[in-house]
């Protein structure tokens, strides 16, 4: 056995069971990947697909009449390119504040020392389930100064409590020597939090840029209701408005055809509106995720399980 390869030695030890089981379970796989991956690729493919030819139906894998006027459309709003530089803004800053300040209060949280530690748990675990409402939060934004303030996108996300617990699990599991062997050679809290603490805690960081970047990128609700400022606007904002003008200006097939046979020009339909947000608003997120992938795999399974 010494001279057979390792590869001959597991072909020999694999039974007829095996090998049916390991065929069996690929081929689960990739239906199951190509069901997750599939609705993705049909938005992609109809937001492509000439809008009056997508009314017919039938356009599943591949677009019929292949079109970039749906994307252009929503590409040449005026307003779109300050809406996209807002939320880009929001995102960035955002999520990069957010980071900070989760981090730094899930440290506090697992300092054993601390007086007010498991009060600041229990208090950021009932904030999960109860609530003031739509009308105290609003005033709340608005003694605050924040209406009509581009901060009203970052104090408000500073901290989320799902979050907060969810670091705080994952920084308990870092060995607690190597913060007292820090402080032995006089580091202080802040210097273990950022050479310490930080340095071990990418896995948790990386997840965290992602939950918080996709936050921000999705909100539109808070455009809505506390900024009436032009400036301020962002991207999916703007996407909803364009979304509502276009379902409530034509609502049916019978719309279209009334507005065809009347002689005018149908370059749209809510449905190849709807397709072409979806990749417009989608396409961005996606970039961001291969970047953080190899570490979010490890931050989510390490941050969901107490130690």
């Amino acid at each position: 056995m010494t001279g057979i390869s390792y590869k001959k030695r597991r072909r020999i030890k694999e039974s007829w069971g095996d090998r049916s089981f390991s065929i069996v379970l690929y081929i689960l796989l990739t239906l199951l990947a190509l069901v997750t991956l599939y609705p993705f690729w049909n938005v992609f493919v109809l937001a492509v697909n000439d809008p009056l030819d997508t009314l017919r139906g039938g356009v599943y894998f591949w677009p019929r009449k292949f079109t970039w006027n749906n994307l252009l459309q929503i590409l040449q709003m005026p307003s779109l390119s300050r809406a996209f530089v807002n939320s880009v803004l929001r995102t960035a800053i955002g999520s990069t504040v957010s980071v900070i300040c989760i981090t730094m209060f899930s440290y506090v949280l697992t300092y054993r020392k601390f007086v007010f530690r498991k009060l600041l748990s229990r208090m950021a675990v009932i904030s999960m389930y109860v609530s003031g409402g739509l009308i105290p939060y609003f005033f709340v934004i608005r003694d605050l100064g924040l209406i009509n303030h581009f901060l009203v996108y970052i104090i408000p996300f500073m901290l989320n409590a799902y979050y907060v617990l969810f670091t705080r699990t994952f920084i308990e599991q870092i060995p607690e020597e190597l913060r007292e062997s820090a402080q032995i050679d006089g580091a202080n809290e802040l210097v273990v939090y950022i050479r310490v603490i930080l340095p071990l805690s990418l896995p948790i960081i990386a997840t965290l840029v992602l939950f918080t970047a996709v936050d921000q990128w999705n909100s539109w609700f808070d455009t809505y209701i506390y900024t009436k400022a032009t400036d301020l606007t962002t991207l999916q904002y703007e996407l909803v408005k364009v979304l509502s003008k276009s379902t409530s200006s034509i609502k049916s097939y019978r719309d279209l055809q009334s507005q065809l046979n009347a002689g005018g020009a149908v370059t749209s339909t809510p449905q190849s509106i709807r397709m072409a947000i979806t990749v417009i608003t989608t396409l961005p997120i996606l970039c961001v995720y291969p970047f953080v992938q190899r570490y979010f795999i490890t931050g989510l399974t390490l941050g969901g399980v107490k130690g």
